[in-house]
């Protein structure tokens, strides 16, 4: 097996509603898949990932929605449906060696949902008999490991922590790519503390 050398840091964003009757759970669409590579060895930024997604079951965002996320219906309506995306993220896996070699990376996301319930339902949805494998099936719930690493009673949500560490939300929250900067930033912070990303990473 190989040594991890890289995290994937990635942070979906979905359509929704704030009343759950116009974009039900179970109909939820990815709209914005973020992800950057970092080089654990070297400490260093490798490579970016980053595009939006045109839904199909509820293809007008919500009011509720484009202010969570600000992601506009233009952004969207220019989007690829996900089938696409979701192909140009394999190859950019693969161009960067992650596909041939899935022991040496691991995803780090903001909580569970992101890759055991969305990426899961967005697959069923978009008709991709894809079961999840390396390295879909195992990533660092970044919420655990900073509650476990500092001995907090609770988990917190990304401004929590970053309100803990002394920092600064930079961007904007609910903005994946921006969520997925803010991600790394706490995950440099808990480097330098002493954090050591094995005693997190769990296989799902």
């Amino acid at each position: 097996m190989s040594t991890l050398r890289y995290l994937l840091v990635l942070d979906f964003e979905a359509t929704c509603d704030d009343t759950g009757r116009v974009v039900r759970r179970g109909e939820m669409e990815i709209i914005e898949l973020p992800t950057i590579l970092y080089d654990i060895q070297q400490d260093k930024v490798e490579a970016v990932f980053h595009e939006y997604v045109r839904p199909i079951i509820h293809p007008h965002l919500t009011p509720f929605c484009t202010n969570l996320t600000g992601i506009q219906q233009a952004t969207v309506d220019n989007a690829h449906p996900f089938p696409e995306v979701w192909q140009r993220f394999q190859e950019f896996l693969q161009t960067h060696n992650i596909t041939n070699s899935p022991s040496s990376a691991s995803f780090l996301t903001c909580g569970d949902w992101d890759l055991k319930a969305m990426l899961p339902l967005q697959l069923r949805l978009s008709g991709l008999d894809v079961l999840p494998s390396p390295p879909f099936n195992r990533w660092i719930n970044v919420k655990k490991a900073y509650q476990r690493f500092y001995g907090l009673r609770h988990p917190k949500g990304m401004e929590g922590m970053l309100n803990h560490a002394n920092l600064a939300l930079e961007g904007r929250h609910h903005s994946g790519i921006d969520d997925c900067k803010n991600i790394l930033r706490l995950v440099r912070k808990l480097r330098e503390d002493g954090w050591k990303h094995q005693d997190d990473l769990s296989s799902q």
